[in-house]
C-alpha cells in the first residue's frame, strides 16, 4: 500500500494576507505611511488658508498619502532580497497605495470635520466663495476626493517607478534573477531571447499609455502607430521567451504562453 503524497506548496511565499504583509510591507514603509498621512492632515490645516491655491504645501493632502503608497515599490531599488517579477509587484502597487488612501482620508475627514467645526473653513469660504481647494459649491467632502487622488497618484508614482527604473536595472545588473523570477528558462541556450524578452516589457508598457493618451487625445494618426507598434512588440516578446515549463507547471499559475519552440533555432 502506498502513502498518498502530500499536495505541492508554495514552499517560501506567504500563504495568508497576514504573512504577505509581515513579509512585504517593512517598518520603513510603514513609517513613510504614517509621516504621509499626518502630511496630509497638515496640508489640509494649511490649505483651508490658502484661498488661492499658491501654498504648495496644501498639496500634502494628496502627495503624502501618495508617497505612502509608492515607496513599498520605490524601496525596492535597494531591496535585493525581494522578487521583482510582475505577478509579485503589481499586488504592491495596488494593495499599500490602498492603505496611504484609507488613512489619508480617515485623518483629512477628521481634519476637516474639526476645521468645520471651529468655522475656519466657513471663515475662508466667506472670504472667497471661490475657494482655490473647497469652494463654496464643490464636493461636500474634498477629503475624500484628495484621498482618492492620492491614491491614484501612488499607484501611477509606483509603476512608472518599476517600469523605468526597477525593471531595466534589473535586466541589465541582475538578468539572471530576472529571467527566474518570471519563469523563463535559466538555461544559456535561452539566456540571450529571455533577457530581450524582457527588455521589451518597459517598452511594452511605455507604448499602452501612448495608446490611452493619443486616443484621449484624438491623434488617430498616433493611435495607429502605436498600436501596431504594440502589436509588434508583444508578438517579438512571445516570439522571444523561453519559459520554464517544469517550473509553469509546478506552481499554482496558469501556463505562459510561448509562441517559440524551446530551443535557439
Amino acid at each position: 500500500m502506498t502513502t498518498p503524497k502530500a499536495p505541492k506548496t508554495d514552499v517560501g511565499r506567504p500563504t495568508t494576507a497576514r504573512a504577505w504583509l509581515a513579509a512585504n510591507y517593512s517598518i520603513p514603509a510603514r513609517a513613510v505611511a504614517v509621516i504621509g498621512v499626518l502630511a496630509s492632515a497638515w496640508g489640509m490645516v494649511i490649505a483651508v488658508g490658502d484661498t488661492e491655491g499658491e501654498n504648495p504645501a496644501s498639496w500634502l493632502m494628496f502627495i503624502g498619502p501618495a508617497l505612502a503608497g509608492a515607496f513599498p515599490t520605490l524601496e525596492l531599488a535597494w531591496r535585493r532580497d525581494h522578487d521583482l517579477s510582475m505577478a509579485t509587484v503589481t499586488s504592491r502597487w495596488f494593495v499599500f497605495p490602498l492603505f496611504g488612501a484609507l488613512g489619508a482620508v480617515i485623518v483629512m475627514a477628521v481634519t476637516e470635520i474639526v476645521m468645520r467645526a471651529s468655522g475656519a473653513m466657513a471663515a475662508a469660504q466667506a472670504a472667497d466663495k471661490w475657494h482655490y481647494w473647497f469652494a463654496v459649491d464643490g464636493p461636500p467632502m474634498p477629503s475624500v476626493m484628495f484621498g482618492l487622488l492620492g491614491y491614484a497618484a501612488g499607484l501611477l508614482l509606483a509603476i512608472v517607478f518599476f517600469v523605468l527604473v526597477l525593471w531595466p536595472l534589473q535586466v541589465i545588473l541582475r538578468p539572471k534573477q530576472a529571467i527566474a523570477e518570471n519563469m523563463m528558462d535559466t538555461g544559456e541556450s535561452s539566456f540571450r531571447r529571455n533577457r530581450a524578452a524582457l527588455m521589451l516589457g518597459p517598452f511594452i508598457v511605455i507604448d499602452a499609455f501612448v495608446i490611452a493618451i493619443a486616443i484621449t487625445q484624438e491623434l488617430g494618426w498616433l493611435v495607429v502607430v502605436s498600436i501596431l507598434a504594440e502589436v509588434a512588440m508583444v508578438a517579438v516578446a512571445a516570439s522571444l521567451q523561453r519559459v520554464d515549463k517544469q517550473r509553469h507547471g509546478e506552481a499554482p499559475l496558469p501556463t505562459g504562453v510561448e509562441l517559440g519552440r524551446n530551443d535557439d533555432s
